[in-house]
């Protein structure tokens, strides 16, 4: 049994961390960008027994998710098919360059967006109670010219996947460009609500750059779900990067969208993208197991009608209606007004 992930990627989360995948489950590693070269985190000792064990046909604890989905006939991050061939040696790698994020969506959290850290920090101010613990540090951002280098150490490298946060706000991303060779495949994980000349310019000068759009609605949906989106530029910015890149829709489904994914598919294939769809997994009360059995009969696409008969639980659904409605007095919002099917099923006025 192998990884391709741990053979050939190194994989650095926002806060610089080295982890050995985007799925993996490790205890807080010592190792960072700050500390280490990616070839120093990848002949760890930690990384050689986690390799060794999946050598020899084990799973190492770090790798639960995998083995949970494998053992349930899913497939998994392990098993899923890659645009590009992994290796020789480490030629891929997954930077989430940090947390600088725009958008403050409801299910995401301070860890890779700035935005929600700010808006905890100030509802703490105000004496509201807020969804996510205000962190220690708002900006959490280790890509800079120095940790950059270490990366581009490596060549040649096949594929990077930049990610953050949202990275069309990272500094230094374009002087890192400019030095990666035009053949490497770059991938792109983008909430498509800025556009940038400049790396307009650099991008069309590599041969293969893929933009996967965090797009979970279309119309003025997006705007409450993805708060501080505008689906507008969302829907022009899309088209400027469908001139030049390789464009799909990765929509986070949860109980505020799972009823209209139909719609999200629609819009791509119009526009002749592909729609990866990821399930949220956290926060629990945005789940889509846990929605009313109301909102539950909506679910008409095969990625959610599985989750139509799985029992909630009524005391996460109170959770949600207090969650949104503390939410919704802070932005000055209603969720009515974006999603009348889900106030309607969980009953907010």
């Amino acid at each position: 049994m192998n990884c391709k992930y741990l053979d050939h990627q190194i994989n650095v989360a926002t806060n610089g961390q080295y982890r050995l995948c985007c799925m993996s489950e490790e205890p807080d590693n010592k190792e960072t960008v700050h500390t280490h070269t990616p070839k120093q985190w990848h002949e760890s000792e930690f990384h050689k027994k986690t390799r060794k064990q999946m050598a020899n046909g084990e799973w190492p604890d770090a790798c639960i998710r995998c083995k949970s989905m494998e053992e349930k006939g899913l497939e998994s991050l392990r098993t899923k098919p890659t645009w590009t061939t992994y290796g020789p040696g480490l030629n891929h790698f997954d930077l989430r360059l940090g947390n600088s994020c725009n958008l403050k969506c409801i299910s995401c959290w301070p860890g890779i967006s700035s935005s929600l850290g700010e808006e905890a920090k100030e509802m703490e101010q105000q004496g509201v109670v807020p969804l996510n613990a205000v962190p220690k540090e708002i900006n959490v951002n280790w890509f800079d010219e120095k940790t950059s280098a270490k990366i581009l150490e490596y060549t040649p490298i096949a594929e990077i996947y930049f990610t953050g946060g949202e990275p069309m706000m990272v500094k230094h991303i374009d002087k890192f460009l400019e030095q990666l060779d035009k053949n490497t495949m770059l991938r792109f994980n983008t909430n498509c609500t800025l556009w940038n000349l400049k790396m307009e310019k650099l991008l069309r000068k590599f041969k293969t750059v893929s933009m996967s759009l965090s797009l979970d609605a279309t119309d003025k949906r997006i705007d409450y779900i993805r708060y501080g989106s505008n689906w507008n530029v969302i829907k022009e910015n899309a088209k400027r990067y469908a001139d030049f890149c390789y464009v799909d829709i990765s929509p986070t489904i949860s109980v505020l969208n799972a009823h209209f994914l139909n719609d999200i598919y629609e819009y791509a294939d119009k526009n002749h993208w592909k729609v990866y769809p990821n399930l949220l997994m956290f926060p629990d009360w945005l789940h889509v197991r846990h929605a009313p059995k109301e909102l539950k009969k909506l679910y008409a696409h095969k990625f959610v009608k599985q989750w139509a008969d799985v029992p909630a639980d009524n005391n996460v659904q109170e959770l949600f209606k207090k969650n949104i409605s503390k939410l919704d007095s802070f932005r000055k919002n209603n969720i009515k007004d974006y999603l009348p099917e889900v106030a309607k099923a969980y009953s907010i006025n």
